[in-house]
C-alpha cells in the first residue's frame, strides 16, 4: 500500500471513518481486488470512500439523510479534506 494512503486511512479512521466490511472489492481502475471501503453515516446524511490499496486510487460519495442513495464526488479534494 502506499505510504500516503495508509496515512490518508488513519486520518479517515482517526474522524470517525469505519470499514464497511473485511472484504476487499474490485477497483474500477486497475481491477485489481485492492479495494477497502470507508464509511461515515450521520443524522444529516454521509460519506463514503473507496481506497486502492494496489493503484492508490480514491474515490468517494456523499449520501443525504434518510436515503441511500449516493453520489459521486468527482472534483473531491482529499487533502483540503484531512486539514
Amino acid at each position: 500500500m502506499p505510504a500516503e494512503l495508509d496515512e490518508y486511512e488513519r486520518k479517515l479512521r482517526k474522524r470517525g471513518f469505519k470499514q464497511d466490511d473485511a472484504y476487499f472489492h474490485v477497483c474500477a481502475t486497475c481491477e485489481e481486488k485492492a479495494v477497502f471501503r470507508l464509511g461515515l453515516q450521520g443524522r444529516l446524511g454521509g460519506r463514503d470512500f473507496e481506497l486502492c490499496s494496489a493503484c492508490g486510487k480514491i474515490r468517494t460519495w456523499t449520501r443525504r439523510a434518510g436515503t441511500e442513495e449516493r453520489v459521486e464526488d468527482l472534483d473531491f479534494d482529499i487533502d483540503a479534506f484531512l486539514r
